[in-house]
Order: C-alpha cells, then sequence, then structure tokens
C-alpha cells in the first residue's frame, strides 16, 4: 500500500491507493453486529483482526484482547494497519449510566482515532447511529422537517446514546481536518438479524446474549412489525421513534466494507438502511397518519424507508440487498401462525 507522509505533520495520512487485500483492526469485533463486519471483509479477502475483550465466533480472524479505554494497547493493535473499523461501544441507552455511556462512546472513539493516528494508519470508519439524528430514543416527539430523511436534516438527539454518536461523528472531522485521517461515519440504524446463520452468532455475544434465535425474532422484531411492545429499556424503541427504519445486518456490513474499499477525501457521514420499513403498513399511510404535515422529497412507493441511503449510494456504491419480509425469519414467523 502506498502512503506517504507530509514533514512537520505529526501522523498526517495520505490518500489509500490500494484496497485489495487489506490488514484491518476492527474494534469490537465480538459485538452483535460485529461478526457480520468481520466475516463481510474476511469474504472479501481482507486480513482481519478483532480488538476487543472477548473472542469473536467467525474463523480466520486474528484475535488481539484489549479494552478500548487502553490507548497503549489499541495503538499496538493498530500497527501496519490499512484501515481501522471502530464499532466498540455502549449499544444503546439504559446498559450503563449515562456518564458511563458517554466515557466509553466518546473517550473510546477518540482513543481509536488517537491509536489509528501514532499508527499512522490513513483510513478510520466509526459506526455511528441512526439515533445520532434524534430519531431512535427521543424523550419527546421530534417531527422530522421532512421524509424521508437524509444526512443534511438537522440532528437533534435527546438521549446520551444518540448524542454520543454525534460528538463521534464530530471528533471524527476533528482527526480528519487536523491529520489529513480519512473518516468514515456510517449511521446505522435498527439492524435486524433475519438470517439464521447470522442470527445464531450474533445471539451468541454483546446485548443480544440473553435471547435465542426464536426469542430475539418474536420478543424484537415480531412485536415491532405489528407495533405491540411495551418498549423497555434497554430494548428497541417503539417504531415511529426510529421512522420504521430497517436495516439487514449483512447489508450494514456491506457498507462497512465499502467503506474500507472506496477511496474519500477527508471526512464524509453517510445513513446505512434498508430498502423497506419494518411495517406492515404502506409508508404513504404511516405519514398520513403520524406526520401529515410533513413534506415528502421524493416518491415514497409500497413500503419505501423513510431514511435515504441516495448519499450512500452515490458516493460508496451501497445497495440494500435483503428485506426482513423474505427472510428466515419471516419463514419462522409464518410457522407460527
Amino acid at each position: 500500500m502506498a502512503r506517504s507522509w507530509i514533514p512537520g505533520h505529526r501522523n498526517h495520512v495520505a490518500e489509500i491507493t490500494q484496497v485489495n487485500n487489506m490488514d484491518i483492526l476492527v474494534t469490537g469485533g465480538s459485538g452483535t453486529i460485529g461478526g457480520y463486519v468481520l466475516r463481510e471483509l474476511l469474504g472479501a479477502g481482507h486480513s482481519v483482526t478483532c480488538y476487543s475483550r472477548t473472542a469473536p465466533r467467525v474463523a480466520g480472524v486474528t484475535f488481539v484482547q484489549g479494552e478500548i479505554m487502553d490507548l497503549d494497547g489499541l495503538a499496538a493493535a493498530c500497527h501496519e494497519m490499512q484501515a481501522v473499523v471502530h464499532l466498540a461501544a455502549v449499544p444503546g441507552p439504559g446498559r450503563a449510566t449515562p456518564e458511563q455511556l458517554i466515557n466509553i462512546n466518546v473517550m473510546g472513539t477518540v482513543n481509536a482515532l488517537e491509536a489509528t493516528v501514532r499508527a499512522e494508519v490513513p483510513r478510520f470508519v466509526f459506526a455511528s447511529s441512526g439515533a445520532a439524528t434524534g430519531f431512535s430514543f427521543q424523550k419527546h416527539k421530534l417531527t422530522p422537517q421532512y421524509l424521508p430523511l437524509d444526512e443534511a436534516h438537522p440532528a437533534e438527539p435527546q438521549d446520551e446514546y444518540g448524542l454520543s454518536k454525534l460528538l463521534g461523528e464530530i471528533t471524527c472531522k476533528r482527526y480528519s481536518d487536523r491529520y489529513g485521517l480519512q473518516t468514515v461515519c456510517l449511521r446505522i440504524s435498527n439492524n435486524w438479524y433475519v438470517d439464521r446463520p447470522g442470527a445464531e452468532v450474533a445471539v451468541s455475544s454483546g446485548w443480544a446474549q440473553k435471547f435465542s434465535v426464536e426469542e430475539l425474532w418474536s420478543e424484537r422484531y415480531c412485536k415491532t412489525i405489528e407495533d405491540a411492545g411495551d418498549w423497555p429499556v434497554p430494548g428497541p424503541p417503539p417504531p415511529e421513534k426510529i421512522l420504521w427504519c430497517f436495516t439487514d445486518a449483512r447489508d450494514a456490513a456491506t457498507a462497512f466494507r465499502l467503506a474500507v474499499e472506496k477511496d474519500c477525501i477527508g471526512h464524509e457521514v453517510y445513513l446505512i438502511t434498508g430498502d423497506d420499513t419494518c411495517s406492515k403498513i404502506e409508508s404513504r399511510e404511516l405519514i398520513a397518519e403520524h406526520f401529515p404535515d410533513v413534506p415528502i422529497q421524493k416518491p415514497l412507493e409500497g413500503h419505501a424507508s423513510l431514511w435515504s441511503y441516495d448519499k450512500a449510494t452515490k458516493m460508496l456504491g451501497y445497495r440494500p440487498r435483503y428485506t426482513w419480509r423474505t427472510s428466515d425469519f419471516q419463514t419462522w414467523a409464518d410457522a407460527q401462525a
């Protein structure tokens, strides 16, 4: 891989000219979404190292045990890498005190960025969240200014998790501006594990560890589709709060691979979502009932997503391939009816 360093600039990072067979460090790769990301990167021919507290259940990955708050250990793990994918985080409100969540999610991201720069790694991909927009765990009703939502929409998080992700994005931009580091922030939103092989790995660690695959599908996804949950914290927000967003974890993993492989200049933020909603009700009907005065900026036919991934398509080549409506989950759900 070609790199060039500008004299007088501490760890200034230049453009990447090679994306094949990259050496990639993934923090938090043993978490629920981590297995999908590790498999996607391995499948594309990259050499992948997982830096996390526990070993991932994915063959072919080099494992380095460590804490995201250990800057020296993290910097050592970044040595000779060509990209860092930062997944490690508290995955939502209610899973730690607000102070602990902010510390781990924000300072952990600062550590990951600092380690990346110290090790002269040119590219950093950050797992942000749709919660950074405010549409996830808001305390008071938040009405979109327009639909579908895109990256230009004002971000107004009302909770500590969404705030931590927005602060992470801002910090990424600071490192891009200061050091020339290429930073890509992916606002992944409402990832579902609807393929049985992937779901079986996902429930082996992280927040989903207390579920079997069937319990995950029943207690999370079926309730969301029917809007029939009591939505405890920690747990998923009501579907209206997330604007009925749905992302298949396999598509989210593809977005991480594309963000690693595609060249960018400086700093970018992308919304990553699926093609459709997590509702059986068509999108225009949902808008008419819940947000009748919100302008619609593009045609929304059928169950089209109320979140736009157009920027990711244009700049990364991202196009979702999966839907829960034709998944292992739906086959299972139909059999229960």
